[in-house]
C-alpha cells in the first residue's frame, strides 16, 4: 500500500519595510491581514516623524492633478486619473481603518477657494475632466466669502494620530518595529535579504523601501537609481480661540500657495506650500485671505518644514524593482495620506498575490 504523504504548509513570507511613515504602516497593515511576519524599520525614533508629521489632514483625491503645474499636459492629465481611481479606493479603506482605530469622525468634504466665479468654474471643468465631483459654493465662515470648488467626496482626519494609532495596533498583531536605524545596511542574499539595523541582524523574504525622499540613496545600495524630486513644504499650529463655532467646518485649501487651514480637535494647523521652506511665508499669505480670524489666532505655537518625494512622472511608483523581491512604495507627492491605504493594500496584493498594476510601475 502506497502512504500519503502530507502536504507541506507554505510558510509565511517574512517582509521588511524601511520607513514607519503612513506609507510603511499602511503597507504593514495590509501585509499582516495577509498573514506575512513583518518587520518596520525608521531611522527616526517613532513613527510618522517625516512629511507625516505635521500633515494638513485632507483626504483628498480631488487634489491628484499635479502641483508642479499650472497646466497639465496630457501625460500629466493621465497620471491624475490614474491617482484618483487609487485615492478614492484608499479613501474608502481610510475610513474604515479610522472607525477601527476609534478615531473621531469629521465633516465630509474639503473646500478649495479661488479669486472669482469665472476660476472657480474653469477649475471645476478640470476637475470634472479627471473624474472629480464638485460644486460651487461661496459663504462667510467656510470660504472666507470666496468662490471655492467643494469636494463632497473628500474627507480628512488627523494624519499623525492615525499613524501612531496604527503603529500601536500593529504592535499587538505582532509587527516588530526597530526604530533609531538611521545606519541600516541591506545586502542581498541567495534566498533574500541580510539587514543589518541599530545592532539587530535579520533576515528577509521580501524587502521594501517605503522611505521617501530617502529611496532613492536606499535603492543605490543595489545599484539601482529613481529620480525623486523634492518637494519642501511647511506648517504651522496655533492653538484653538475660545469661540471655535465660526471656524470652518472643513479644511479649506487655497490655490495660488498651494496650502490649507485646518481645525483638529486641540488646533488650528495652516500648512503645505510648494518648493517653500519657511513657514512665516504661509502665515502671512493666509493673514490676506481671513485678516478677522488670524487676528484671533495670533502667533503661532509651533512650525514644522519637510520634504515631500515627487515622481516625475506624477504618480507613485507601487512596483517591484530589477530586483526580485526588492519592492518601492514611493513618490505620493502632496497625496501622501490620501494614497497612504491604497497604496499599501496595492503592495500586499502584488507581494503575496502576485499581482501586477502597469500603471504604477517602476522601471528600475
Amino acid at each position: 500500500m502506497q502512504l500519503c504523504r502530507p502536504r507541506a504548509v507554505e510558510q509565511s513570507p517574512n517582509i521588511t519595510i524601511i520607513g514607519a511613515g503612513l506609507i510603511g504602516l499602511c503597507t504593514a497593515d495590509a501585509l499582516v491581514s495577509r498573514g506575512a511576519a513583518v518587520t518596520v524599520i525608521d531611522a527616526r525614533p517613532g513613527p510618522c516623524e517625516g512629511t507625516s508629521f505635521s500633515n494638513s489632514g485632507m483626504i483628498h483625491p480631488s487634489q491628484a492633478l499635479s502641483w508642479d503645474t499650472t497646466k497639465p499636459s496630457a501625460v500629466e492629465i493621465d497620471a491624475a486619473r490614474v491617482t484618483v481611481d487609487l485615492s478614492k479606493r484608499s479613501r474608502g479603506l481610510l475610513l474604515d481603518m479610522m472607525l477601527r482605530l476609534n478615531m473621531p469622525d469629521r465633516q465630509a468634504g474639503c473646500l478649495q477657494i479661488f479669486r472669482d466665479f469665472e476660476t472657480a468654474r474653469a477649475a471645476q471643468r478640470a476637475y470634472n475632466n479627471i473624474g472629480i465631483a464638485s460644486n460651487i459654493v461661496i459663504d462667510s465662515i467656510n470660504s472666507f466669502g470666496r468662490p471655492a470648488c467643494q469636494f463632497p467626496n473628500d474627507s480628512s482626519g488627523d494624519a499623525r494620530a492615525f499613524g501612531c494609532a496604527l503603529a500601536e495596533d500593529l504592535k499587538t498583531r505582532g509587527v516588530n518595529f526597530i526604530y533609531g536605524a538611521a545606519d541600516a545596511d541591506f545586502r542581498q542574499t541567495d534566498t533574500g535579504f541580510n539587514i543589518r539595523a541599530a545592532d539587530q541582524i535579520l533576515n528577509a523574504d521580501h524587502l521594501i523601501f517605503a522611505a521617501g525622499i530617502h529611496t532613492p540613496q536606499l535603492l543605490s545600495k543595489f545599484e539601482i537609481r529613481m529620480q525623486l524630486k523634492a518637494v519642501s513644504g511647511a506648517a504651522a499650529d496655533f492653538a484653538l480661540p475660545g469661540i471655535t463655532e465660526d471656524l470652518p467646518s472643513c479644511p479649506v485649501m487655497d490655490t495660488h500657495s498651494r496650502s490649507a487651514i485646518t481645525v483638529f480637535k486641540n488646533r488650528v494647523r495652516i500648512s503645505g506650500g510648494w518648493g517653500l521652506k519657511d513657514p512665516s511665508t504661509l502665515v502671512e499669505h493666509w493673514r490676506n485671505i481671513a485678516p478677522a480670524l488670524m487676528l484671533r489666532l495670533g502667533s503661532p505655537q509651533s512650525t514644522w518644514t519637510g520634504v515631500r518625494p515627487v515622481s516625475p512622472a506624477g504618480r507613485p511608483y507601487i512596483s517591484g524593482t530589477s530586483i526580485p523581491n526588492l519592492w518601492v512604495n514611493t513618490g505620493h507627492g502632496h497625496m501622501g495620506w490620501t494614497l497612504s491605504a491604497g497604496s499599501g493594500e496595492l503592495m500586499a496584493e502584488m507581494i503575496m498575490t502576485g499581482k501586477s498594476d502597469k500603471r504604477f510601475a517602476f522601471s528600475g
